[in-house]
């Protein structure tokens, strides 16, 4: 009873979305567009499940959260709070990563595209998170197994973003294009995994939208004013 309890304790650290781009490309901007970000849209599932104390009943093998929006909960396998606006925070990431890329003339994020060439809007269509904390079907004796070095809880981040890039005025599509990450891990007491891996799967993907609208960006060239390389 006393592991469960000091393992709940060590549970409640919170975690703060931290997003760090790629080093600033070293050339000119391919396109001498101006590109407006504004906050993005959340088209998830409404539906959160928190069974994760269901581990401390009698015959029940483990604990589980399913939550579509798990920056709502107090709560994980292995953190407390998160600290984290998907809409928002993963908009300035984008911000960031394409103003380090040096596709465009300027990239901002704002909540109103103003004089902006181009806009690139962003949809948050999966955050969805899953997690298992084991007891073996014996209750709070089931942290007894962790020690002997069975394992303690696993996790799933599933992170899924859709981008289209409009132009300013009269909402033209040029390029749209959704993109899905994910990534699952097992934790021992002795070496327990982070379970708020969303800053790692934001950088898989945004680094993906980099090469993509950087080939977008060659092949329109003729099209759309360009600076040189």
């Amino acid at each position: 009873m006393a592991l469960a309890t000091a393992c709940a304790a060590g549970c409640a650290t919170p975690q703060t979305w931290l997003y760090r781009p790629e080093p600033a490309a070293e050339r000119r901007p391919l396109l001498v567009l101006a590109v407006a970000v504004p906050p993005f849209q959340d088209a998830r599932a409404n539906a959160n499940t928190d069974e994760l104390m269901q581990y401390a009943m009698p015959l029940f093998p483990f604990g589980w959260q399913d939550l579509s929006h798990p920056e709502y909960e107090q709560r994980h396998a292995n953190t407390g709070t998160w600290l984290w606006k998907p809409d928002e925070d993963l908009a300035r990431a984008t911000v960031a990563e394409l103003n380090q890329a040096r596709i465009f003339k300027q990239v901002a994020f704002s909540r109103g595209v103003g004089e902006a060439d181009l806009k690139l809007e962003g949809t948050v269509k999966s955050t969805r998170y899953r997690s298992q904390m084991f007891s073996y079907g014996l209750s709070v004796v089931g942290p007894l197994f962790w020690v002997l070095g069975a394992p303690s809880d696993s996790f799933d981040n599933e992170l899924v973003l859709a981008f289209r890039l409009r132009e300013n005025g009269n909402d033209k599509v040029l390029w749209e294009k959704e993109y899905s990450r994910q990534i699952g891990k097992t934790s021992w007491i002795y070496n327990v995994q982070d379970d708020f891996r969303y800053p790692e799967l934001a950088k898989a993907i945004l680094r993906q939208l980099v090469d993509d609208l950087g080939a977008f960006a060659d092949m329109n060239g003729r099209v759309l004013p360009v600076s040189g390389k």
